[in-house]
């Protein structure tokens, strides 16, 4: 999207090789916003990372990682997830937290909660725990993304409010008691919450916040920037003043810091623009990293200040929806959080194909361009030629969804075509642009085998002709290749003048010997100063004995 660029980096680390995925993007600002997002909206929920971003899709174009840590049972993060304001979980006091300032700054420190209640005109009384359960006698406040019910204990009593104000830090939050309750694992109302109390508390809740009374809260976070509406949990401290740090004295294991594991890390860099790493691990192509090898790294890559987030086979890096590493379980892992930068332009998704032919053979005649729309816009939509001269245009004043056109016509020139799109935010007059490209090309088309199932026989081999159709002359390469894409065979490798052309195929490998049964790839790539063009057909080998 515009404005983040995106790297793939092969490297040898500490005398192992490692795969980096590197992205950089804008801070917040203008048409651009970091965001932590909760996975399902409550604290126990979990989604993948492009699960999230594709749950976004029609508000925001995302590009992002992981988040904090979080309990695989129950899917609690570990620290901090604050939005807007408004907290869903508090920080952990022995980890680092990242804030994210309005104006795009994020500072890495450590945080504790600082959080009170009182009923009516009695004294304050410390909130031992916010949206997570009493280990202790204490005093625990539940909110709605906590969960639909309480953690179920018995012996605790529980004091209910129907109507609560949204847990905005640093305010005074009032609401009245509807009901009272013992034993937990009672319903959170959607609008309101839960003030649950342990041990010798029970007799302080009971006898001061009886039904109908009103309690007042306040929530605070020691050391948190006043102006940060957001903030995410993580850690360990990787970078502070440009300086890697090998012991931030975070509470993590030995295992979590000291051997190498894939790992996911974000920072900022000196010009204010942030950066997000997702390194993958735990196979022979990529080791993974310690975490002091990854705030090397970090601060290789020039952040001035980082942490890192959840890793292992939570590492995932995507962009609208699209994972861009490879995730150690081999799939994207359902997680708590994300961070994301999300841009609120008009975005054009990559095309359907990067190069077209089309010649009426049917195969790869046509791509799809897209403009996507998040807020209400006037667009200018435009597919240019080669020459510059516009093909097709689309003005208008659009809400917020997807325009998609199909290109493809015999009559296009051969050459680099541009979909440019433009748009005008109606609201705020943020003006926002993308260009992407896809090249026309018909020098190759009419690929035909002569059959789809070929039978070869021990020594005396098979017959297959292979035939295609050249609109310019190009250097050609025909192959034959195995179902693991390995070449068993070339049949032409060289110039060729415009027309038909035709190869024969005896079921020979490279080396005279019949080939195995198995699924073949007859390959045909043409390479002119209209760049390459390919064209595939597959084939059943069976083998007989006459």
């Amino acid at each position: 999207m515009p404005g983040v660029t995106y790297e793939r980096q092969k490297r040898i680390i500490g005398g192992a090789p490692v795969v980096l995925h590197v992205v950089r993007a804008p801070s917040s600002g203008g048409l651009y916003r970091l965001r932590p997002v909760l996975s399902d909206g409550t604290v126990p929920g979990r989604r993948t990372v492009p699960s999230m971003q594709r749950a976004l899709a029609g508000r925001a174009t995302t590009v992002g990682v992981n988040g904090d840590f979080f309990n695989l049972a129950t899917g609690r993060p570990n620290g901090l997830f604050l939005r807007g304001r408004i907290l869903r979980a508090r920080p952990n006091a022995y980890r680092s937290s990242l804030a994210v300032g309005s104006t795009g700054t994020v500072v890495a420190n450590r945080f504790t909660l600082d959080a009170w209640w009182r009923a009516g005109s009695y004294d304050a009384h410390p909130l031992k725990e916010f949206n997570r359960p009493l280990t202790v006698p204490g005093v625990a406040l539940y909110t709605p993304p906590w969960a639909a019910r309480t953690p179920r204990r018995q012996g605790v009593v529980e004091v209910v409010f129907e109507r609560f104000p949204r847990a905005r830090l640093d305010r005074t939050l009032t609401a009245t008691v509807t009901r009272v309750r013992r034993d937990g694992g009672g319903r959170v109302p959607p609008d309101g919450a839960v003030l649950q109390a342990r041990g010798s508390w029970r007799s302080t809740l009971l006898a001061e916040a009886a039904r109908g009374s009103s309690v007042s809260f306040q929530l605070q976070m020691t050391g948190f920037p006043a102006d940060a509406p957001d903030g995410i949990g993580g850690g360990p401290l990787l970078v502070r003043d440009g300086v890697p740090v090998r012991d931030a004295d975070e509470w993590f294991s030995f295992d979590q810091l000291m051997l190498r594991h894939p790992r996911t890390a974000v920072g900022q860099l000196g010009n204010g623009r942030m950066l997000f790493v997702v390194v993958e691990g735990r196979s022979r192509y990529s080791r993974g990293l310690t975490n002091w090898q990854l705030a090397q790294t970090m601060a290789g890559l020039g952040a001035q200040t980082a942490i890192g987030l959840d890793g292992g086979g939570s590492s995932t890096l995507a962009v609208d929806g699209r994972v861009l590493n490879r995730p150690s379980d081999g799939a994207p892992r359902r997680v708590a959080e994300g961070l994301f930068v999300h841009y609120y332009g008009i975005y054009a998704p990559p095309r359907s194909r990067g190069v077209i032919t089309p010649n009426g053979d049917g195969v790869g005649d046509r791509t799809r361009v897209t403009a996507k729309v998040v807020r209400r816009s006037a667009v200018d939509l435009r597919l240019v030629r080669p020459n510059g001269s516009i093909a097709w245009r689309l003005r208008k004043g659009v809400g917020r969804g997807t325009i998609t056109r199909t290109v493809g016509t015999p009559g296009m020139r051969n050459g680099p075509w541009r979909w440019v799109v433009r748009a005008t935010d109606s609201r705020s007059g943020r003006r926002s642009k993308m260009v992407r490209h896809f090249s026309v090309n018909k020098t190759l088309g009419f690929l035909r085998l002569s059959k789809e199932r070929m039978r070869v026989v021990a020594r005396r081999g098979g017959r297959l002709w292979v035939s295609a159709r050249l609109t310019r002359r190009a250097r050609l390469a025909v192959t034959v290749r195995s179902s693991a894409g390995t070449v068993r065979r070339v049949l032409y490798s060289g110039p060729a003048p415009r027309g038909a052309h035709g190869w024969r195929w005896d079921g020979r490998g490279t080396r005279g010997k019949v080939v195995r049964r198995g699924v073949y790839t007859i390959g045909v790539r043409a390479t002119n100063e209209l760049g390459s063009v390919r064209l595939r057909e597959k084939v059943r080998v069976v083998r007989t004995r006459r």
